[in-house]
């Protein structure tokens, strides 16, 4: 007797410590279930604009890395550079990169040559200089601060002193190689899950200063790069250079070109929204094509994904012709080290499709993306031909008289563009169930909006709430009055009620009667995304539970359509079953 009693405590202890391992699961996926969400993407400095001028001429971007192959053991570097030379499956997180100095400037750091091809007779306008990669360092899932680029493999050993702290040095057309005025300096928060990076910027249009386009390529080398040595880790730098001449070059520069550089410093990952980047202050005119240069670090070229769209359309790869793989460790203009694949950094210049921003436009929206891999956007250009009577932000405006001359008369400047989005964060929910809402307004331009205005109908549930500005009720509209800072937003968030009928929806239709917005008071289309739809999903009823005595055998679930449902009512299931447990384990002790 006493035996069959121990044993059965036992099965019953073991049977409760079975389902209470369950019901914490089921616990922990119930929680992942309601707290996931996207994570924004990692920026540290968002794209800011560096330069932006309408002009005779055009841009060149380039780039190299200045890290190399493992030399031992054998194998791997047989298989790094099979990598760099555009072969095989592996990428950079295989291999132990190390620190080159093919430029052979200061010992220690990294260092790499390239080279820019300017059009006869042209001169140097403006050139940028964006170096950084990885600073060794990198926060690991327990929250542990690793000395490495990748969680695996040994500690790195670094260049000496600090990243930021590290001034390049650049040479240009055989000259000998001088400091540079290092500016917007930038790492990444050491709470940052993962590896981190540094980047930094320095306007070089100076040393360009004696440089006249003869079209044969202008000899650049690039030092004193921090870079650590250790597996997965990248450093590198890119050049924007911008080019002119004093009048129309019927071969070179037969149009006038809108040009942009923009810097910044987001880290893109695999959960992570997309980046974009809105340029305006152009109208876009027939002839030449637009043109456009990026440079990242990272972006391996065996994972699908990673993709840059020009409103929203797929810019194809020029190396590769792939769609699905934009950033593939290309630099354009290297010299030595030149590879097929850099296993660190990108850096290119391209044309874009046939049909993005069409002649008449006056904006669009650049943006990085991925789907299966991280990297970091440093750089980005844009080149827009634009009429030839168009003016810079830095001259007078001035508006063409019937005759065709040229009036003392400024022009009133362009409103900004304003862009509004209008997003759910749950699309559907239970009848009479709530769902948060955000009212995104976005300035895109390099001025001020102030005394902007949009509204929207009032719903039940909450008061809207808006980072700045105000809010009022004017009958049955909400409607959101302030200022929204140049290149900066306004975020307004509030609760939404859903109908408690089953398949009614709240729709919520953001307008604004402004210029120059995505939102004017007009009809709305699908997709439009001025407009949120709440909807009260369909609620089945679930049918009653069998007699016993005709349960049938096996595992069955009623069918209830709602998975949220499933869930609360299967852990609801098992606490009772728990409880039962629990119960006959206590009794079975005092028998």
């Amino acid at each position: 007797m006493w035996l069959r009693q121990v044993s059965g405590e036992r099965r019953l202890r073991a049977a409760a410590t079975r389902t209470a391992g369950a019901l914490v699961a089921t616990a922990t996926a119930l929680t992942a279930l309601v707290a996931a969400a996207p994570a924004a993407a990692d920026v540290v400095a968002p794209f800011a604009k560096r330069y932006d001028a309408s002009l005779y001429g055009d841009f060149a971007t380039i780039g190299n890395t200045v890290m190399g192959c493992q030399s031992a053991p054998a194998d791997l570097a047989e298989r790094c550079a099979a990598a760099a030379g555009g072969q095989g499956g592996d990428n950079n997180d295989t291999f132990v990169m190390q620190r080159v100095n093919t430029a052979a400037t200061t010992a220690g750091y990294g260092s790499s040559t390239g080279r820019v091809t300017i059009p006869p007779g042209a001169k140097v306008a403006y050139a940028r200089l964006f170096f950084g990669g990885n600073d060794g360092t990198y926060k690991g899932p327990s929250g542990a601060q690793l000395a490495r680029c990748d969680i695996s493999g040994a500690d790195v050993r670094p260049s000496p002193g600090a990243p930021l702290a590290a001034v390049p040095v650049l040479g240009v057309n055989g000259g000998a190689p001088a400091k540079v005025s290092a500016e917007v300096l930038v790492r990444d928060p050491a709470t940052a899950d993962g590896p981190h990076y540094y980047t930094g910027e320095a306007d070089v249009t100076g040393m360009f200063a004696g440089v006249t386009g003869t079209g044969a390529p202008v000899p650049v080398a690039v030092g004193g790069v921090w870079a650590p040595n250790g597996k997965g880790c990248v450093a590198g730098w890119s050049m924007t250079v911008v080019y002119e001449y004093g009048a129309p070059a019927p071969r070179y520069a037969p149009e006038r070109r809108h040009v942009y550089v923009y810097g910044g410093h987001v880290l893109q990952r695999s959960v992570s929204p997309a980046t974009t980047i809105g340029v305006d202050g152009f109208h876009r005119a027939g002839g030449g094509a637009v043109r456009a240069g990026v440079a990242a670090y990272e972006g391996d070229r065996n994972t699908p994904g990673d993709r840059f769209l020009v409103d929203g359309r797929n810019v194809t790869e020029a190396h590769t012709g792939d769609t699905d793989g934009f950033f593939v460790g290309e630099g354009d203009g290297a010299v030595a080290p030149r590879t097929v694949d850099s296993l660190g950094i990108d850096a290119k210049e391209f044309e874009l499709p046939a049909g993005t921003v069409p002649p008449g436009a006056t904006s669009t929206e650049l943006t990085f993306t991925t789907e299966g891999d991280t990297y970091l956007p440093s750089a980005l250009a844009l080149s827009v031909p634009v009429p030839d009577l168009e003016v810079t932000g830095t001259a007078s405006p001035k508006a063409a008289g019937p005759d065709g001359t040229l009036s003392e008369k400024p022009r009133p400047p362009a409103p900004p563009a304003l862009r509004i989005t209008s997003v759910p964060e749950r699309p559907a929910v239970p009848p009479c169930g709530e769902s948060g809402n955000t009212v995104t307004i976005t300035d895109f331009s390099a001025r001020k909006r102030t005394g902007a205005a949009v509204e929207w109908p009032v719903t039940a549930g909450s008061v809207p709430v808006a980072s700045a500005g105000s809010v009022t009720k004017r009958g049955s509209v909400y409607v959101w009055k302030g200022d929204v800072a140049a290149h900066g937003k306004v975020v307004i968030t509030q609760r939404v009620k859903a109908p408690c009928t089953a398949g009614g929806a709240t729709v919520i239709t953001v307008t604004a009667d402004v210029p120059r917005t995505n939102c004017p008071k007009a009809p709305r289309v699908k997709g439009d995304p001025c407009t949120s739809v709440i909807t009260a999903g369909r609620a089945q009823a679930r049918p009653a539970p069998p007699r016993e005595s005709h349960r049938p055998s096996g595992s069955e679930l009623a069918d209830t359509g709602d998975s949220d449902t499933l869930l609360y009512g299967g852990l609801a299931g098992a606490l009772c079953g728990l409880g039962v447990l629990a119960v006959a384990a206590a009794r079975s002790r005092r028998d």
